[in-house]
């Protein structure tokens, strides 16, 4: 087990004492980001709906796209081919995050950390997102 991560489990029991259990005292932690518990995957070894992190090759930038929200409004959209070793996947950049290849400079060949991202299987294949916890960096 992770030490950082039982070290701030045993300061959160010591602030709380006895009013959360272990587990809760475990997902606060984790939350607060003192450990990351996600192992570093292959684009293979990806699932449908699991929290996913790799290192992968970007292979192709697509334009961003709009469409109508259900909820009305306009959104975007932006895909990323990226691959491993192993294989290919999408990788979907939502709203905000569209303009992530220009404001980081990524370009084709360029390597990119995923950390606790989310897979979701679509018609076109695996998709990855970035969700709110996600982070994508340059490796």
């Amino acid at each position: 087990m992770d030490e950082g991560l039982e070290a701030r489990v045993e300061k959160l029991r010591q602030e709380y004492g006895e009013l959360l259990n272990d587990k809760v005292l475990y997902r606060i932690a984790l939350e607060e980001g003192e450990s990351n518990m996600t192992s570093t995957k292959k684009i293979a070894d990806f699932e449908n709906r699991e929290e996913v992190s790799a290192v992968v090759k970007v292979t192709r930038i697509n334009d961003t796209r709009t469409f109508q929200k259900r909820t009305g409004g306009e959104g975007r959209v932006r895909n990323i081919e990226v691959e491993d070793e192993t294989g290919t996947c999408r990788l979907t950049l939502w709203d905000d995050d569209v303009n992530l290849p220009e404001d980081m400079n990524i370009q084709i060949g360029t390597q990119l950390k995923l950390t606790d991202c989310y897979t979701k299987q679509t018609d076109f294949g695996l998709d990855v997102s970035k969700g709110r916890r996600g982070k994508i960096e340059i490796e």
